[in-house]
């Protein structure tokens, strides 16, 4: 586990469920994801859900490495899907989700509150973009397009 120390927790019950979130974007994504099960658009969700560590081979010397998905979805499909929401996106950070792309056919969303091209975040943005082609979305700024409409719904 990375150190959050910088980023506020949040500790929130949404849907029913108590979730020790570690900052508020991933607070926040579980009150959008909970809108979305109660509009029908997905059957259930889990945070943090010990039943989807996936295992990961990311490393040249073939060293196994595991990989915990924020949001694992169960859409009405009856499929699964990951939701990784980020704050900052490292290089380490762009491998293990490189890796979980190319190992698992399950579609995988990447989140960022507010990612854009600029001289401070370039290094980021560049990293993300590199990883479109394999992800089912890209989300670069959900603090404008999903979170201002609904910033009445959120405790924090």
């Amino acid at each position: 586990m990375s150190d959050f120390g910088h980023v506020e927790k949040v500790k929130a019950e949404v849907g029913g469920k108590v979730c020790n979130f570690r900052s508020k974007l991933e607070y926040r994504w579980s009150v959008w994801t909970q809108m979305r099960k109660e509009l029908g658009m997905i059957d259930n969700w889990w945070y943090e859900d010990p039943d989807s560590l996936l295992e990961i081979h990311p490393g040249r010397y073939g060293n196994k490495k595991m990989y915990l998905p924020d949001f694992t979805i169960l859409t009405n499909g009856e499929d699964y899907s990951f939701e990784e929401t980020k704050g900052y996106f490292s290089g380490a950070d762009y491998t293990k989700m490189k890796a979980v792309c190319e190992t698992y056919d399950a579609p995988v969303t990447m989140i960022f509150a507010n990612l854009k091209n600029t001289k401070s975040m370039r290094t980021q943005y560049n990293r993300a973009k590199k990883l479109e082609y394999l992800l089912d979305r890209l989300i670069l700024d959900a603090n404008e397009t999903i979170f201002k409409p609904i910033k009445h719904l959120f405790q924090y």
